[in-house]
């Protein structure tokens, strides 16, 4: 059975998810942050040296990073389910999707979330304008990143655009609202807020 660690208020509930959607058996593994510095605990640390959550458990096998965890359980688990076939006409901007989302747009969310300084404010202002307009200029018109069917895409940019949405005044970007709504309202994604909780992004702790 796959253990998925859990470090609260982190990017686990797209993995969660994910296992949700392939109707897989799993058991959840908590970890609090430290109340001061919001970093994982030992325990964690002591799994995987990065600390960082999701980190999944396969047998013997520990893997972290959010894009890999969803490549491998799709690859030995997912049976076709959820990603185009390889010689698809949507498998380019399949695989573009999954790596981009913590690869470059992550990036960008997070430079403008914490701050520049004056010299460099315009150039992460930029990058930030960049990004967002280009996921919700690819959005028009389709319910999903790849169309009308959920892939593990949709996954991999849920959390980047939940926290993209903190920055931003509401109704700026409406076919990223309506994804983010989508996603929060999907009911696998219910089902994973249900075993680890829901993400609370922009609200005080």
């Amino acid at each position: 059975m796959i253990t998925l660690y859990n470090l609260k208020q982190s990017r686990s509930q797209r993995i969660a998810w994910l296992l949700e959607a392939l109707n897989m058996p799993y058991e959840v593994q908590n970890f609090d942050r430290d109340p001061v510095s919001k970093l994982a605990p030992q325990a964690l640390r002591d799994i995987h040296p990065l600390g960082k959550s999701p980190l999944i458990k396969d047998g013997d096998t520990v893997i972290a990073e959010s894009g890999a965890i969803t490549e491998y359980l799709l690859t030995r688990y997912g049976n076709g389910k959820l990603r185009p076939a390889p010689d698809s006409n949507d498998y380019a901007g399949y695989l573009q999707w999954v790596h981009y989302a913590e690869g470059s747009a992550m990036g960008a969310f997070l430079i403008q979330f914490l701050g520049s300084s004056e010299s460099s404010k315009p150039f992460c202002n930029a990058q930030f304008d960049l990004h967002i307009n280009y996921i919700e200029s690819s959005l028009k018109n389709k319910t999903w990143f790849l169309g009308d069917e959920l892939s593990g895409a949709d996954m991999m940019m849920s959390f980047p655009l939940q926290f993209a949405l903190t920055l931003v005044p509401k109704g700026q970007f409406p076919n990223i609202e309506r994804f983010v709504s989508q996603v929060e309202n999907h009911a696998d994604y219910r089902k994973a807020c249900e075993r680890i909780g829901e993400l609370e992004l922009g609200k005080s702790s």
